[in-house]
């Protein structure tokens, strides 16, 4: 089967989970003998490649005629993103270079991942070849331009005119399609795009996304204080801030360190907060073969998200590592942590939540044990060629069809 992936973030570009799922899933049809193709965006002419072979698949990585590329939208000016919004849903030259690839590839399947900064009206040129299509939902990208429903430090609470409008013209080109099914890893997500976008007109599904974690490459080590760790973007949605004000809450009566991996808007702003905490250590970025090794170092990861999280790929990576995971109580997170067994939950944003939350695990650190334990006996829940085969089931259904090796 010929297999065309759309993603505007491909690895080794983006730096985030959902890019790391496409490309896992990628990898994994192509180890089953699919022939994969997959179409993303360069930053400059100078990085574009047409249909070469990159580690057994075929990579189209094109300058799209966007104002900016996908890549930089987290530090481009506010005034070019109507602009930029403008360009992804109309602009005709989205649809000649989907075109030109389609033609070339001549894909039996499509998995979209990632349609904004390709451009959505693209949609409109595999919808006219009649090819079956897999549209992975990590986001609210099909409700909300912002991906998030996340908006001056707060969840919105309905969409935005921008939004509903540019919702009705992606639900229409969505129309178009005689085969097409929507899979989101957490049924959190389904249910709330659900509320908001037609999808349920449509074959869907819950599955978590089939990805390889690689175990750290060395043993854990003990320590005399308990290790707490952070791994995500410095944004303003992930809560950091108020992680690090629980900490510090703390830090004058308790013994515990916390490294924050990551790197993101706020993380100036966040590393002039405690500029002189023994107890605190930005890491910066750190590359995707690191993380595994501060995990194995750490006794308990924190997810203090504000936003409605998809599934944080950091927290299964944790969760199938033996790590116990305290997070907020929204989105997809309490899916995937039990509270009281493998982890705990907490209320999104609540400082004095968060402090109580980590003082009992400071004052019982065998509570943690407890739950390394548990974890021990749940290994293998996200099993990547279990979930693979689940995802391959899936886009079949949508073909009306086996999809052949």
């Amino acid at each position: 089967m010929r297999i065309l992936v759309v993603a505007a973030l491909f690895p080794p570009d983006g730096r985030g989970g959902a890019e790391n799922s496409a490309g896992n899933l990628t990898g994994w049809l192509a180890r089953r003998g699919h022939e994969m193709a997959v179409l993303t965006t360069a930053a400059s002419r100078q990085e574009e490649l047409h249909g070469v072979e990159v580690d057994g698949v075929r990579i189209w990585r094109l300058r799209t005629p966007h104002l900016y590329p996908v890549r930089d939208a987290s530090v481009a000016a506010s005034w070019k993103k109507p602009i930029w919004h403008g360009q992804d849903h109309v602009d005709p030259r989205n649809r000649r270079l989907v075109a030109g690839v389609l033609d070339a590839f001549r894909p039996d399947f499509v998995n979209i991942h990632f349609m904004q900064g390709i451009g959505y009206n693209a949609l409109s040129e595999i919808a006219a070849r009649r090819v079956p299509t897999l549209f992975l939902l990590h986001d609210l990208g099909l409700a909300c331009m912002r991906m998030s429903m996340f908006r001056d430090g707060a969840n919105c609470v309905r969409p935005c005119i921008g939004c509903r409008i540019s919702s009705r013209y992606k639900a229409a080109l969505v129309r178009r399609f005689e085969r097409i099914g929507f899979c989101s890893p957490s049924r959190a997500n389904l249910a709330a795009l659900a509320a908001l976008f037609p999808i349920a007109r449509y074959p869907h599904t819950s599955i978590p996304n089939p990805n390889f974690y690689a175990p750290p490459r060395r043993e854990r080590t003990a320590s005399d204080r308990l290790r707490l760790l952070y791994v995500g973007r410095l944004h303003r949605s992930k809560g950091v801030g108020v992680l690090l004000d629980a900490a510090a809450a703390l830090a004058a009566t308790h013994r515990f360190s916390l490294a924050v991996a990551g790197d993101g808007p706020e993380g100036g702003q966040l590393r002039r907060r405690y500029p002189d905490a023994e107890w605190l250590r930005f890491h910066g970025y750190v590359p995707e073969a690191e993380v595994g090794e501060l995990m194995g170092d750490a006794d308990l990861l924190c997810v203090p998200s504000l936003w409605q999280e998809n599934w944080p790929g950091v927290a299964v990576r944790a969760l199938e590592m033996g790590l116990p995971v305290l997070g907020s109580r929204i989105g997809g997170l309490p899916e995937l942590v039990e509270p009281g067994v493998t982890g705990d939950l907490v209320l999104p944003g609540d400082r004095s939540a968060w402090v109580e939350a980590l003082r009992r695990v400071l004052v019982d650190p065998a509570e943690i044990g407890r739950w390394r334990a548990n974890l021990e006996v749940r290994r293998g829940r996200f099993d990547q060629d279990r979930l693979g085969e689940r995802m391959l089931a899936f886009m079949e259904t949508i073909a009306g069809r086996s999809i052949a090796e």
